[in-house]
């Protein structure tokens, strides 16, 4: 819209200025008919297009005054698509193509020049020019102005990016020590107490009895879920003390789904796994979101359902890969102030980060059931 009304804006000068210098009635000067405004006109119809190619249109606007100055119409009428045009040269165009347009600008007043040169007017033409160069080097200066600003605002941004990264980083360590100093201590403790209580009661003459058994069986299980959290907690804080640190083993994936079986079933919950189409090639992000979404749903299991039982179905095609999580109940009956958990959140945040969907919630036959589907990039080539 500004382009049609610089465009209309630069008729009307022009028109209006032809017809008052007519009237001043220079000598010399042809009279303004309709092939001076159509030869206006078309000078400032060029300028709509002034952004997209902003040397042809100078070139376009010298070629179309050139007749307009040769037929001795008011050569003042076209100073204002010259301006527009020699403005625009300097500000849209590339750098290497400005000292183009700076011959250009000078060729805009050649011709006027040796026009006027026979009645003495060539004072006005170099008027003329002067103008042009003005308007050129304000392109230049609007251009070199925007590209400064853009660039402050490009450091001032680089450098709120970089303290947001600074105060992330600050807000890890403090996580990292927090979990460490909590969570982390706990969990040693926990897993030396259930280390001793086992070796106490595998010592025990009653050794042989059904009861000490799964009670040695159960603390034994206690021990090693502990020593294999504290693992990987510490591989965590690793990653959120430095970020950048090799890790110490692999990244838990599918081809590990029989651990998360057997750390359930030392908690007395049977696990049955059903893989219908399951490839040994899934995308590494892909198996571990997959195995991590699995783990949070058998321990919520343990620790919220009363069921002895929960199945695993895994589905997998070329394009994606379907989990569900189900089990039988009921829900173990909750403190009245207990706390409202993350896991569900967590797991939904996981499929979301990498294109898929999760949903939980109660189940048709009284127990829990969660469902994820996550899919599988043409970029990951996955065997049918």
């Amino acid at each position: 819209m500004a382009d049609w009304l610089l465009a209309a804006g630069s008729f009307v000068l022009g028109v209006v200025g032809a017809v008052t210098l007519e009237s001043v009635d220079y000598d010399g000067e042809r009279r303004v008919d309709l092939l001076a405004i159509a030869l206006l006109g078309a000078m400032s119809a060029l300028l709509l297009a002034r952004r997209r190619w902003p040397i042809l249109v100078v070139l376009a606007v010298i070629a179309v005054s050139t007749p307009y100055h040769l037929l001795d119409y008011p050569h003042e009428a076209t100073m204002a698509a010259s301006l527009v045009a020699a403005f625009t040269a300097a500000r849209y165009s590339e750098p290497q193509r400005r000292a183009v347009a700076a011959l250009v600008a000078v060729a805009a007043v050649t011709v006027p020049v040796l026009a006027d040169e026979a009645s003495g007017g060539s004072g006005d033409a170099l008027l003329g020019a002067g103008w042009l160069f003005m308007a050129f080097f304000a392109g230049l200066a609007v251009r070199f102005y925007q590209n400064w600003t853009a660039a402050v605002a490009a450091r001032v941004e680089q450098e709120r990016a970089d303290e947001v990264e600074r105060r992330v980083a600050e807000e890890r360590v403090l996580i990292a020590a927090e979990l460490h100093d909590v969570l982390a201590h706990g969990l040693a403790i926990a897993n030396v107490q259930a280390s001793v209580a086992a070796h106490l009661i595998d010592q025990l003459p009653m050794r042989g009895d059904a009861s000490l058994r799964e009670v040695s069986s159960t603390l034994h299980g206690l021990a090693d879920t502990s020593r294999a959290t504290l693992h990987e907690l510490r591989a965590v804080l690793d990653v959120l003390h430095g970020g950048e640190g090799e890790p110490t083993e692999p990244a838990p994936h599918l081809g590990e789904l029989q651990r998360l079986v057997e750390m359930a079933e030392a908690a007395d919950l049977r696990v049955d796994v059903e893989a219908d189409g399951l490839s040994g090639e899934l995308p590494a992000t892909v198996s571990v979101v997959a195995y991590r979404i699995i783990q949070e749903s058998l321990t919520n299991v343990v620790r919220h359902s009363t069921a002895d039982h929960a199945t695993v179905r895994l589905d997998q095609d070329g394009r994606r890969l379907r989990i569900a999580v189900v089990d039988q109940g009921p829900a173990r009956p909750s403190p009245a102030r207990a706390s409202p958990g993350f896991g569900i959140v967590g797991m939904s945040g996981r499929a979301q980060a990498v294109g898929g969907q999760l949903s939980a919630g109660p189940g048709e036959s009284g127990g829990f059931e969660v469902w994820a589907t996550l899919p599988l990039p043409d970029a990951w080539p996955v065997p049918s």
